[in-house]
């Protein structure tokens, strides 16, 4: 009977042992594919400034997606605007210095796509077409004169990006945001996660 009993307890610590090294390995898998997903294809931002208001908000935390390819109008986008694009007298490509810094913006034009912007009605139009922008904090008034002479059409690889704050965004109305090539996004934002009480979809 002794014998027995310790033969039952033997078996329970070899079947927990079993199951807890089956819990460590569940967890070093789930461990390793967050590594990856945050390497590969997740990345977090933080909002500074108030160029994307009403939408975000300074001090907005971000999760985004790396793997971002192909931009589409009304995307919001993370970019590297460490150099700035615009045209020159002839209508060829310039590239200069540009903010030096991270930038979040919304695309409101991709390649080949012709953008016009009425500044007396404050209206922006992509293929002769009036965007219904809900999203902005007021009309586009500013600047008069900036990077371009419009109308404009996107080269290929490019966008054309605004901030939903009209007034204030430093964005490609700017020369010195300009044109935005398609390598300079470092993602297109997926969701706020802080605060907590606006988390969700962006």
């Amino acid at each position: 009977m002794r014998e027995y009993i310790r033969f039952s307890r033997n078996r329970r610590l070899h079947r927990m042992i079993a199951e807890l090294l089956d819990l460590v390995d569940v967890v070093l898998i789930l461990l390793f594919l967050l590594v990856l997903l945050y390497t590969y294809v997740l990345d977090h931002a933080q909002v500074q400034g108030s160029s994307m208001n009403p939408t975000l908000a300074e001090g907005d935390r971000l999760l985004t997606l790396r793997l971002y390819d192909e931009p589409s109008n009304g995307d919001i986008v993370i970019i590297d605007a460490q150099e700035a694009t615009v045209f020159k007298e002839d209508d060829s490509l310039y590239t200069t210095t540009g903010l030096e810094k991270i930038i979040v913006k919304r695309v409101i034009a991709c390649g080949e796509q012709t953008v016009d912007i009425d500044f007396e009605q404050g209206i922006v139009y992509v293929d002769d077409e009036p965007l219904t922008e809900d999203y902005v904090s007021a009309l586009t008034t500013t600047p008069r004169s900036g990077g371009f002479d419009y109308p404009i059409t996107i080269p290929e690889g490019y966008v054309f990006v605004l901030g939903d704050n009209r007034p204030v965004s430093k964005d490609s109305r700017y020369p010195d945001v300009g044109l935005v090539h398609e390598s300079a996004i470092m993602g297109k934002v997926l969701l706020r996660t802080s605060p907590l009480s606006d988390f969700g979809l962006v």
